[in-house]
């Protein structure tokens, strides 16, 4: 289970164009007892981002690998004129993780996932000490 101390404060940003995934997506992070929103595209992304703070963002990344490398990179340049490093997670379908990692991801989710493979990223990223 995602610490207490997060449940109902932790903040997450769940990038998906697919409106379906978006919202599984986001259900999954409720169920949690996180407070998620959700987008379609990076530049909406960016701009909630300048807005508020998150401290995951979920994004959503699919073949080609290279438009998924230019979607990781977009989002690290977004995120690095932020005040506090924000951790990418990128949610794949199949694309290796290697060029996901080098892009900006911090770390990877492969679909199908199920609730408590979120949970652990999520908390692994949430836990004191990891984010600088």
């Amino acid at each position: 289970m995602v610490s207490n101390l997060y449940t109902n404060t932790a903040c997450i940003l769940i990038i998906d164009e697919s409106a379906v995934l978006r919202q599984h997506s986001l259900n999954m992070v409720e169920e949690l007892g996180l407070i998620a929103q959700s987008v379609a595209d990076i530049e909406e992304a960016m701009k909630r981002l300048q807005k508020k703070h998150f401290d995951v963002v979920l994004v959503e990344v699919k073949a080609p690998e290279q438009h998924a490398i230019q979607r990781l990179e977009a989002l690290r340049r977004a995120t690095a004129a932020l005040k506090k490093k924000v951790p990418v997670v990128a949610m794949s379908s199949g694309l290796k993780r290697g060029p996901l990692l080098g892009a900006g991801a911090d770390d990877i989710l492969m679909r199908p996932f199920m609730v408590g493979e979120l949970e652990a990223v999520i908390d692994r990223w949430l836990s004191p000490g990891v984010i600088s």
